[in-house]
């Protein structure tokens, strides 16, 4: 019985010495290729701004929703070389690099099952009257924000405390225009983000023909 022991223990040794090294490790411990950065991650890297774009998908890959957005924010500060000031003005934001955008947009779209992004939240902004590039009025963006979940009670929420961090928000609540709280909303910067979006081919937009009354 001990000899019978013996063998089948140095049985199970050679077996094991002959499985390759990667084979043995992959049934003993989970993947953690979707968490963490690898070669293909190269591609994530701007060629315009050299930002690496890496750890925005590891935050959305792994639904850190509240994080993510707060990154996203960071990042179009880098982007536009406004991490300094903490804001972005219209005639900067104008000038934001397609790819980054473009960039953002995707892992936004593609981790939350297009539930999230800002080629989501476009055709709700038109939706409520708004229009790219140009201010309306305060009942249209107030109506978009009815629609995305960034306003309640008939007021603008604070965008970093009381936003929805869960896949059960509202259509296109997230990502945000900016971080904190600003009277309207972010309403400036949206309305110019919109016009980025169409100048950058990341959405398409037709204007309204003019209704001629008899």
């Amino acid at each position: 019985m001990i000899r019978l022991s013996i063998l089948k223990k140095l049985t199970l040794t050679v077996i094991l010495c002959a499985l390759p090294l990667n084979t043995v490790l992959s049934q003993s411990t989970p993947s953690s290729s979707n968490l963490s950065p690898s070669s293909n991650d190269a591609t994530l890297i701007s060629p315009t701004t050299q930002i690496d774009y890496a750890p925005l998908r590891i935050l959305l890959a792994t639904q850190q929703w509240r994080q993510a957005n707060e990154k996203t924010i960071e990042l179009l500060l880098q982007a536009t070389g406004r991490s300094k000031q903490g804001w972005i003005p219209p005639e900067t934001l104008k000038k934001l690099s397609c790819w980054d955008l473009k960039t953002i947009d995707s892992l936004w779209r593609e981790y939350s099952n297009n539930r999230f992004g800002f080629s989501t939240q476009f055709p709700l902004f038109i939706k409520t009257g708004n229009r790219p590039g140009r201010l309306i009025d305060d009942e249209a963006y107030q109506k978009f924000g009815d629609l995305v979940g960034w306003r309640k009670n008939s007021d603008w929420i604070v965008f970093k405390e009381d936003l929805n961090y869960t896949l059960n928000a509202p259509v296109g609540h997230l990502p945000t225009p900016r971080q904190q709280y600003q009277f309207a909303g972010g309403r400036l910067e949206y309305t110019t983000l919109a016009q980025t979006m169409i100048s950058c081919g990341l959405v398409t937009y037709s204007p309204p023909k003019p209704v001629i009354k008899p």
